[in-house]
């Protein structure tokens, strides 16, 4: 394993099918020692040795590490990590002539009771450390569709402290509901989502399908479903989607968390050139009148148009 003195050896105890290519790990400490406290919001490396390709045909294992939300809250014995699939299995980067994608072989090498590497990098002031410090408790958390992982954690931290001041609307945008292929659900944490809102009466859940036109019918007055882009109607006329689904919109906090497409509009395009359009952070403060310091973000990868 790789050595550090932020580096702790955990293992694997179960593994939770989400969605077609996305899993959820579960995962103890070997040890007491290995254990380490952490907040909502927070990440870890997860690092493994893992055998990949390389163009020549051969397979060459060295130790991987990648970044990934805590999708468990800080008060559970287990710690769980949600990972999708995001390379393709056996692409080889043209530029080094090897494997550089850590999902699939992750899925394929490492089995429940393997040991696995976990680098705990603690961040001050991480995108929602106003909500673990208390400061915000009136929360309006906005996802791309993998975006949901610390709000899983912050839903059942929320479900362990029964703080009666903590108000919740998870808004999370998807491309469609199901995967085409198989019909299988193709959102991260569907239905454990729905339960929860019918759970948790200050916990509300929005969901919309950027791609989708039949939608199913809600069974539950907070569950709510929409087509397309938050913050335009049907009609691609202007709408408030924050205070049409959220209570108490004048001092709530507005974490968002995905692609810079799904935050700021940023698109790289497959020929390297930048497009810029609006996102999420731009519409809540210019639609909203939300101010700046009432939205932090977690940004990943500048995601490819389609």
């Amino acid at each position: 394993m790789s050595s550090g003195s932020n580096c702790y050896e955990w293992q694997i105890i179960d593994r939770i099918k989400e969605t077609h290519n996305v899993f959820t790990y579960v995962l103890d400490p070997v040890s007491d020692s290995q254990r380490f406290s952490f907040e909502v919001g927070q990440f870890v490396m997860l690092g493994a040795f893992l055998k990949r390709p390389t163009a020549s045909g051969n397979s060459e294992e060295s130790f991987v590490e990648r970044a990934y939300s805590i999708s468990s809250s800080p008060l559970r014995r287990h710690l769980e990590l949600t990972i999708k699939d995001e390379k393709p299995y056996g692409y080889i980067n043209p530029k080094t002539g090897k494997a550089d994608g850590f999902a699939p072989y992750f899925f394929e090498q490492m089995k429940t009771g393997d040991k696995i590497s976990l680098k705990f990098g603690l961040r001050k002031e991480h995108f929602m450390s106003k909500i673990t410090n208390g400061t915000e408790k009136n929360i309006a958390y906005w996802s791309g569709s993998n975006g949901a992982e610390p709000a899983r954690c912050l839903i059942q931290y929320m479900e362990d402290i029964k703080d009666s001041e903590y108000n919740l609307t998870l808004f999370y945008s998807n491309p469609t509901l199901y995967f085409p292929d198989d019909n299988s659900i193709n959102v991260i944490y569907y239905n454990w989502l729905i339960d929860m809102a019918r759970k948790m009466d200050k916990f509300n859940l929005v969901f919309t399908f950027t791609k989708d036109q039949d939608l199913p019918d809600s069974e539950h007055p907070r569950v709510k479903y929409r087509k397309g882009r938050f913050f335009l109607n049907q009609d691609c006329s202007e709408e408030k989607t924050l205070s049409k689904y959220h209570t108490r919109v004048d001092n709530c906090f507005n974490p968002i968390c995905g692609s810079s497409a799904f935050i700021n509009g940023t698109v790289k395009l497959p020929d390297g050139r930048i497009r810029r359009g609006k996102g999420i952070k731009q519409d809540l403060m210019e639609i909203e009148g939300i101010k700046s310091e009432k939205l932090d973000i977690e940004q990943f990868y500048l995601q490819h148009a389609n």
